[in-house]
């Protein structure tokens, strides 16, 4: 390979390239693979590949340790969580590609759109207005959405209690029905484990879409008793509720298909808890500065950040925590203010109504016309069909008085099917199709 590469270098004979190589017989692949090595002294090449082979390995591990597969956010992050290795975000898109792997996708809610509400005269006030972010345990998310299990896709429920703020879960629950229980036991599990937090608080704010289970007035009550305020989305506005349903759209990104193969609801249950308590103390998240949803509150409450580096640089290299928090406390104070006539703005057009109040007793009078009238004329033809059906019933008890009257030997012909219908006192199996 070395006389060839001097050969064709010098030039000695003007042979070219692929006479050279055939000459020689060697392939042009070899020759050129000969070449990047030969210019790759150092091993700076190998050595990239290397590293490239050990991030693949720590990617696995991650992936691991997720129980899917997470986007490039969440790689870059826990590389230096996990590993201490800083590697772009741009770079961990290129090595999910060279890997072959694709982060999970958000899945459609089949059951999106299809919930009823009250009138909307009734709804109570929206008074988070989107404000999610005043600060930890002041804006409390709830909602419930579905889940399936087993081979027939068995249904079932979770009700969560989120902070707006911190991302971290305070309470959920489950089970097959979906009640005011099912909520109010979420609601008993965040004060067990989060009351005092909250109690601290002078507003707090428990803000849910327009279920039935949340405008219950049991509900009601507990966020009475316990000094919450309630606040309610607008119908229809799942942007209201935003945090909230990107929650569900991530776990069930990671979860739908896992739950699927469970056996029973038990296992189900166990497996979205593991879930919650690993989203909570484990998974990091690329906005809250690379720490879990609990470390975040830890580090806005405190003001102790809970890593010796910041990616991949000391703690002591960067500025105070303090000043930090007190500077995010400074900007959402500022940002409150600032916006504080546009929310107001913003709710009294939201509870403004779009049609007038005589149209909307005229609408709603329509709709009850409507519904009577469909009710009256099920009950005519519930009417007509008892008529019809009775008419069979006496068919049939002459029908019986014909058979005891018949001799024995016709009476027996009759176990043929097709005998009946040589006799008319028979004829009421006609009027019998399509009851079977």
């Amino acid at each position: 390979m070395d006389l060839f590469y001097r050969r064709e270098k010098e030039k000695e004979d003007g042979y070219n390239e692929k006479q050279c190589l055939k000459m020689f017989g060697c392939s042009k692949s070899g020759y050129h693979a000969w070449l990047i090595r030969m210019k790759d002294k150092d091993g700076k090449r190998a050595a990239r590949l290397a590293e490239e082979q050990e991030i693949m390995a720590h990617f696995r591990k991650i992936i691991a340790k997720y129980g899917y597969i997470p986007g490039k956010r969440t790689f870059h992050t826990e590389m230096w969580r996990m590993f201490e290795k800083n590697v772009s975000v741009k770079r961990c898109a290129k090595i999910m590609k060279k890997m072959n792997i694709v982060p999970n996708r958000p899945k459609k809610d089949a059951y999106k759109h299809q919930a009823t509400h009250d009138h909307e005269c009734a709804a109570p006030e929206n008074k988070v207005n989107q404000n999610f972010y005043i600060g930890p345990r002041r804006v409390i998310l709830t909602d419930i959405t579905y889940l399936y299990y087993g081979a027939q896709r068995t249904t079932f429920y979770l009700c969560v209690f989120k902070d707006a703020y911190t991302k971290e879960i305070l309470g959920r629950s489950m089970s097959s029905r979906m009640t005011v229980e099912l909520v109010k036991e979420a609601y008993d599990r965040m004060m067990k484990n989060c009351g005092r937090q909250l109690k601290k608080k002078t507003e707090v704010f428990i803000h849910s879409d327009q279920g039935s289970q949340y405008l219950s007035s049991s509900f009601k009550q507990l966020l009475e008793d316990d000094e919450f305020i309630q606040s309610v989305s607008g119908r229809g506005n799942s942007q209201d509720n935003s945090p909230m349903e990107s929650f569900f759209g991530h776990m069930k990104t990671a979860l739908l298909d896992l739950v699927a193969l469970c056996p029973d609801l038990n296992t189900a249950m166990r497996l979205v808890d593991g879930y919650i308590d690993r989203y909570n103390n484990e998974f990091c998240q690329y906005n809250l500065a690379g720490l879990t949803p609990a470390e975040f509150y830890t580090y806005v409450t405190t003001g102790i950040y809970p890593l010796d580096n910041y990616y991949g640089v000391k703690a002591t290299e960067l500025r105070s925590v303090t000043d930090l928090v007190n500077d995010r406390r400074k900007k959402a104070e500022e940002k409150n203010a600032r916006d504080r006539a546009a929310y107001a703005r913003k709710n009294e057009e939201r509870n403004k109504l779009r049609k007038k109040p005589l149209q909307i007793i005229a609408r709603d009078q329509k709709l009850l016309r409507n519904e009577i009238r469909k009710w009256k004329d099920s009950k005519e033809q519930a009417e007509n069909q008892i008529r019809f059906l009775e008419g069979i019933l006496a068919k049939t008890a002459e029908a019986g008085n014909f058979l005891i009257s018949l001799p024995r030997e016709i009476y027996d012909s009759l176990t043929t099917p097709q005998e009946w219908q040589k006799y008319p006192e028979l004829n009421y199996i006609f009027d019998m199709k399509g009851l079977f």
